[in-house]
Parts: structure tokens; sequence; C-alpha cells
């Protein structure tokens, strides 16, 4: 099995390779007419659509409860998975049977941050 910080490495080396690679095709398509044409078009259609959401959101009371069911359901996502891994972590069966008869299983992802040090 490789070790830890060759494979670290190697993403890394990868990750520069498809930037540097982003960065080319950013200035091959930066210099075609018609590519920027659209992309300022999207972007002005972007802005018309948020305005019309805005407003029908203004309009009709039902949508009132919509940015504060976002919070909650953000937040109960988050304890869900601190309640997740601190029965995975006491070696505990970690599983949801929903109102289907489905059984869930979590799945957990590893991501490395830089420390301030």
């Amino acid at each position: 099995m490789p070790k830890l910080e060759e494979v670290y490495k190697r993403l890394e080396e990868n990750k520069q390779k498809r930037k540097e690679i982003s960065k080319m095709l950013k200035d091959e398509l930066g210099a075609d007419p018609r590519y920027k044409a659209l992309v300022e078009e999207m972007t002005t259609l972007r802005e018309e659509k948020k305005g019309i959401e805005q407003n029908v959101i203004a309009r009709s009371g039902q949508f009132s409860d919509f940015e504060e069911l976002k919070i909650e359901i953000s937040t109960d996502q988050e304890l869900l998975a601190d309640i997740a891994l601190n029965m995975f972590t006491n070696n505990e069966t970690v599983e949801i049977v929903d109102e289907y008869e489905q059984t869930l299983h979590p799945v957990f992802k590893v991501s490395f941050k830089k420390s301030n040090s």
C-alpha cells in the first residue's frame, strides 16, 4: 500500500497540472468573441432570472419559510453527521431505517486541512 505522503504528493501534482490546463483553456476561450458574447448573455439572463425569483418570493406569502427551512435542513444534516460519527467511534451500528423499510448507511469522507502552525 502506498504511503500517505506519496499519494498526497501525487494528488497535489495532478491538481497543479489540472490548474495549468484549466488556465490555458480559459485563455483560449477568452480569445473567442462568440464565447465572450455568450458569457455576457448568460450573466444578464442569470440576473434577470434572480430578479424574477425575488419578485415571486416577495409577492407570495407561501415562500416566507423557505430560507428558514434551508437553514434548519443544513443544521439537521450537520447534527445527523455528528451523531453518526459519534456512534461510529463508539463502535455502535450506524444505520437508519426509513419509512419504506430501506436501510441507509453512512458514507464517511476524509479531507485534510492545513494547520495554522
